[in-house]
């Protein structure tokens, strides 16, 4: 692979979602500092953001249905996958997951049909583990749970065993919870405390959780790209586990506030099975590379600061 200063075009497929558009964002930035020279294309859909509009060479397009000449123009060195097909209901993501596997494998046989194959990085997700009794490493067996029992069927044609001689290098990362002031975080912790008064947990409190702030996400998904090796899986987090409770009670104590707990039966009357599933979830992970994660330097290597720091956030913009 290609030093990042050598690389002439690296692609972000889903550069306007959540973890996309922080990518983009840090390759801007590399780009502008002259860690890396050459051009940066982008595919969004549906939703604008005029600073990536402004800043790489963007396409509006769904993932299905993106021009296969596009690549053939600006042919990468790098593919960033972070592009995945949603819905609301289990229903739709089921409908979402046949689309997105349909478009992946139509971009696995455009990529590997280019005169020289790019490396693919893939953002999947720590929700593929399922619930798992002791903490997890890039072997442990998947066992999709809640939003994930959708998302793996679409990712197979990328995140599949690799046989030794596959034309594509695909490196699967799995980030863990992703902290940041637009996320999981704000919508059933952040906003609950200010309603009511008590920062909730959810089912017993006792489920472990790993965490990563949204900046390391981005900054591990290009390490990734840049230190890691063919055809490999790697699970991004920034700390030690910690369990629901525990991190409930960081955030209100910073609030001010008590802890107060949700059972699941009640969270399953307010917003289903699905998402119950996932905030319930034991999902502690580690990593089999220490030397590649030892390597790599954290924008957020303080779990208390970063829960302070994301809170600032979402209050300014209250």
């Amino acid at each position: 692979m290609k030093p990042l200063k050598q690389q002439k075009e690296i692609w972000v497929l889903g550069s306007t979602g959540y973890v996309g558009a922080q990518l983009t964002k840090l390759l801007i930035q590399k780009h502008r500092d002259g860690g890396f020279l050459g051009r940066i294309s982008t595919l969004g859909h549906r939703t604008i953001l005029p600073w990536i509009m402004q800043n790489t060479n963007f396409f509006m397009s769904s993932l299905g249905k993106i021009q296969v000449q596009k690549f053939v123009d600006y042919p990468p060195d790098t593919v960033f996958h972070c592009a995945r097909l949603a819905g609301r209901t289990d229903r739709s993501r089921r409908a979402a997951a046949k689309q997105g596997y349909l478009a992946n494998v139509r971009l696995r046989s455009v990529f590997e049909n280019l005169p020289k194959a790019p490396t693919v990085v893939y953002c999947s997700g720590t929700l593929m583990y399922g619930n798992t009794v002791a903490i997890a490493n890039e072997e442990q067996p998947l066992s999709p749970i809640a939003y994930a029992r959708a998302y793996e069927y679409a990712e197979r044609p990328f995140t599949r065993k690799e046989e030794a001689e596959a034309i594509l290098d695909v490196r699967t990362a799995r980030p863990a919870w992703i902290l940041g002031s637009d996320s999981w975080f704000e919508h059933f912790f952040y906003r609950p405390a200010l309603k009511t008064g008590h920062v909730p947990y959810y089912g017993d409190g006792h489920q472990q959780m790993s965490i990563i702030s949204l900046e390391d996400c981005a900054g591990q998904l290009l390490h990734v790209s840049t230190h890691g090796s063919r055809g490999e899986v790697y699970n991004l987090f920034g700390f030690a586990p910690i369990s629901q409770l525990e991190f409930a009670r960081k955030i209100g104590a910073i609030l001010g506030l008590d802890v107060k707990q949700i059972e699941e039966k009640e969270l399953i009357k307010k917003h289903g099975k699905t998402v119950t599933e996932a905030l319930t979830s034991n999902t502690p992970v580690t990593t089999m590379h220490s030397a590649w994660k030892d390597s790599y330097k954290a924008v957020d290597p303080d779990l208390d600061q970063l829960i302070t720091k994301t809170l600032k956030v979402l209050s300014e913009r209250s």
